[in-house]
């Protein structure tokens, strides 16, 4: 049974301590482990599988209503600091976008198992939006799990949470610090590399796929600068269809 607890103050202890989890780069995450999820029904969806620890809401809700340790029931103008700082918001929220659970971030994976057959390599995203939508997208393919490079927009910071609607608690993840980490991690599972790229091949053409390889991992790059030359270099590039009238698309698509 969740504990019910009331907090009025922006000086309360727990209340700085959201606040500086939703305004912290990855490196200030990181000791604690945790991250803060914005709105009642991403919050609701999660819980419906994994613990929060606090879920601070102002609604007279049921605290049994949230899985989590303890349900802090908090003023309004108290969330909106956390959620907002000194600044006005800049839509119109309904009751339920201040609504924000604090929750243990999900372990990266030693190794992917069972064996995969798609997985997803995010190299150098910058944008929290397109992250998000890379994520969804992994999700809604049936992707195995996902690969990040320790240059991305850190894909567990409530920006990206709240673009992908907070997929990343289904999606095994794990990180590569250098291209040849992810070419062996690739070798290790049968993997072809591929890259996605406007020059290249439809996947379904590509030969290598079937002949010497049981799946794909599918490496999506820098909206500005694309994948970084030494791994693109290591890819088999693919290509969706598209008009000629279109150079390419969104790293979020």
């Amino acid at each position: 049974m969740s504990g019910v607890y009331d907090i009025l103050s922006i000086r309360n202890p727990a209340i700085k301590e959201l606040f500086r989890l939703r305004v912290g780069r990855r490196r200030a995450r990181m000791p604690k482990g945790q991250c803060v999820v914005r709105g009642r029904q991403i919050v609701q969806s999660i819980s419906e599988h994994f613990k929060f620890e606090k879920v601070f809401t102002h609604e007279s809700r049921d605290a049994a209503s949230y899985n989590a340790d303890k349900v802090i029931r908090t003023p309004k103008a108290v969330l909106q600091h956390v959620l907002f700082g000194a600044k006005a918001p800049s839509q119109t929220l309904n009751d339920g976008d201040l609504v924000i659970g604090q929750i243990k971030q999900p372990e990266a994976t030693e190794e992917f198992e069972p064996s995969p057959r798609c997985l997803l390599a995010v190299d150098k995203i910058k944008h929290p939006e397109n992250m998000g939508l890379l994520l969804s997208t992994a999700v809604a393919l049936k992707f195995d799990g996902v690969v990040f490079s320790t240059e991305c927009v850190d894909p567990f910071c409530y920006k990206v949470l709240e673009a992908s609607q907070a997929v990343a608690w289904t999606l095994p993840y794990k990180s590569f610090a250098t291209p040849q980490q992810l070419v062996e991690l690739c070798d290790r599972h049968q993997l072809l590399l591929c890259a996605a790229h406007k020059d290249g091949n439809v996947l379904s053409e590509v030969s290598q796929l079937s002949s010497s390889r049981r799946g794909f991992c599918l490496v999506v790059g820098n909206e500005a600068d694309g994948i970084q030359a030494e791994l693109l270099s290591r890819c088999t590039k693919v290509a969706l269809p598209m008009s000629e009238l279109v150079e390419s698309l969104n790293a979020g698509v």
